[in-house]
């Protein structure tokens, strides 16, 4: 079966006034909006569904409270919907839209679907950058972003009680693809055999329980990353954790708590990965989780001009956090 990747993620939340205004400020386009539904769309077209969790239609929650109920896959043809079908059939439930859009659950109980793809190719908008060897922007000041604006969804991660179970599931029924292992304790899946580090992360839970982490969206690049990241803790939306750069898959990172469930990250320049690709062993530590990284994003203060009144307020700031350290 041929697989795009991620076509569109379903929330179910609790405060859709709330979660509309969260993505809003993230950077997506809202393409339509009620009180039992509002659709946001990256640039290529995959789109954030919200929804009310009470909505009876929606699958079933992995999990108490907000968070994503269903996951949509992209697929090439009608062909492809038709062997989905076929396979999942074998031994659970299945329903098909009048579109042609089949639904199920996987093997720890989260909703998922499968459409024709309705992302669309983007441009090649990379800007040029300079080294000591090369110089591809001459005579031209750097282009500025003032916030983000996401190309696509890149991956969804969450914490499942079973790893093999759920390797198995997307491996042997679909036809999906591993790219990595966190030893013994997750798995990185890609949807298509040649195309992004993964778009899946399965994280065995301590307890059992399933939950998501998070929700990751793509950007051009790190200019995009910082500038969307800034504009997005300007916005007083609570720092999870960076700016940083992961070991496994390259990517840059910032990721944001969000009220629709987990967490969202932006990323940019995430491996490419194809067929001659070997799945590599990582051990699961903190050193292996970043190369490097912000524990709470960046400061506002030290991007002020440097006035008098901003560095008498650095110097309170830095008295401050020794006065906390000494207790």
């Amino acid at each position: 079966m041929s697989f795009t990747g991620i076509d569109a993620v379903v929330y179910g939340v609790a405060n859709m006034d709330k979660c509309r205004a969260y993505f809003s400020d993230w950077g997506l386009k809202k393409i339509s909006a009620g009180k039992t539904r509002t659709v946001f769309a990256t640039r290529d077209g995959s789109e954030i569904v919200l929804r009310p969790r009470g909505a009876k239609d929606l699958p079933k929650a992995i999990q108490a409270g907000s968070t994503v109920r269903e996951i949509v896959w992209g697929v090439t043809s009608k062909a492809d919907l038709k062997r989905v079908e076929k396979e999942l059939s074998k031994d659970r439930t299945v329903t098909v839209d009048k579109d042609g859009t089949v639904h199920a659950t996987d093997d720890f109980g989260l909703g998922i679907a499968f459409r024709r793809t309705r992302r669309t190719k983007l441009k090649d908008t990379r800007r040029p950058m300079n080294s000591a060897a090369r110089a591809e922007r001459v005579n031209t000041p750097a282009t500025y972003h003032k916030r983000a604006h996401p190309s696509h969804i890149g991956h969804c991660v969450f914490a499942v009680p079973d790893i093999g179970k759920l390797e198995k599931f997307y491996t042997e029924r679909l036809g999906f693809t591993v790219s990595d292992y966190y030893t013994g304790r997750g798995v990185f899946i890609r949807a298509a055999k040649r195309g992004g580090h993964h778009n899946l992360f399965f994280l065995e839970s301590a307890d059992g329980s399933a939950s998501i982490n998070h929700v990751a969206f793509g950007v051009e690049d790190l200019h995009e990353l910082f500038a969307g990241g800034l504009y997005f803790q300007g916005k007083k939306h609570k720092v999870a954790v960076g700016p940083g750069r992961h070991h496994v898959s390259s990517a840059y990172f910032w990721y944001f708590d969000c009220p629709a469930g987990g967490a969202t990250e932006y990323f940019c320049d995430e491996d490419y990965l194809t067929e001659d690709w070997t799945p590599g062993q990582w051990h699961p530590a903190p050193e292996t989780f970043a190369e490097w990284f912000m524990a709470d994003g960046i400061q506002r203060e030290n991007l002020l001009p440097p006035t008098r009144e901003n560095r008498d307020a650095k110097i309170k700031r830095k008295k401050n956090v020794r006065a906390s350290a000494k207790g």
